[in-house]
């Protein structure tokens, strides 16, 4: 019996080191899970944006922009993209090809001429943080290379009180994911071209969003009126400004 009962004091001592690491395996794993089913402090349960951000070909933490405006401007401008991408057509010239539209199942349509098409969705958001999910193809190197894939931005603002006009501080991050095979292969070639197409078009996003800032903030009534004259806004976007800038302000 005594034997017996050393034998299975051995046996079980023997499996102890096997548990612990099946436990500290379990316990990392989890760990890492965790790590990456959250971005800028946003759970992320879509699985495929989740792929992008864990699985990435490219990512970029962007430097921080600042306009004019406030958070609960921004919040407005990011709940209606359709709108947002007209006054960046209208006020910022360079940015007239850039179209946004919203598809039946509720995701927006974006296309640039023959460079960019595809289309995004809004898949986490919170106070001052969204993240939002883009798949579609561009053209770039001077049309030479078509990319497709997926891209995740994520964005956070906060009002800048520092200024001596209100304004907001956006830090922007990219995930990207290519489909192209021979973009993976030759990556370290071709990511600086692509970091520089990326940078060219957040500048002009970036100078689009501070001329709208601008406009809103100092000279909503007139920027009001601007857009009656356009023919691709929407009636009820027109009447959600009015009410949200010009009724609000200054009682008309």
């Amino acid at each position: 019996m005594r034997g017996t009962a050393g034998a299975s004091v051995r046996t079980n001592a023997a499996r102890m080191p096997r548990l612990v690491v099946a436990l500290a395996l379990t316990v990392s794993l989890a760990s890492v899970a965790a790590a990456t089913s959250t971005l800028i402090g946003l759970s992320i349960d879509d699985p495929i944006t989740r792929d992008v951000v864990e699985r990435y070909t490219l990512a970029r933490s962007l430097q921080p922009v600042r306009f004019l405006g406030t958070v609960r401007t921004t919040d407005w401008l990011l709940d209606r993209p359709q709108l947002a991408a007209a006054l960046a057509r209208h006020l910022y010239p360079p940015l007239e090809p850039y179209h946004i539209a919203m598809r039946d199942d509720g995701s927006f349509a974006v296309k640039d001429l023959g460079s960019l098409r595809g289309h995004l969705r809004l898949v986490a958001r919170g106070a001052n943080r969204r993240i939002y999910f883009c798949q579609g193809k561009f053209r770039s190197l001077a049309h030479i290379l078509p990319l497709g894939g997926n891209m995740v931005f994520a964005l956070e603002y906060r009002d800048f009180p520092q200024e001596a006009e209100p304004s907001v501080e956006v830090t922007p991050q990219l995930y990207v994911r290519l489909d192209n095979i021979f973009a993976h292969g030759v990556l370290r070639v071709i990511a600086p071209l692509i970091h520089g197409v990326i940078d060219q078009r957040v500048a002009n996003l970036t100078a689009a969003t501070q001329v709208v800032g601008q406009r809103i903030s100092r000279d909503p009534r007139g920027l009001y009126r601007e857009m009656q004259t356009w023919s691709d806004i929407r009636p009820e976007d027109l009447e959600a400004y009015r009410q949200a800038f010009v009724l609000e302000r200054f009682g008309q």
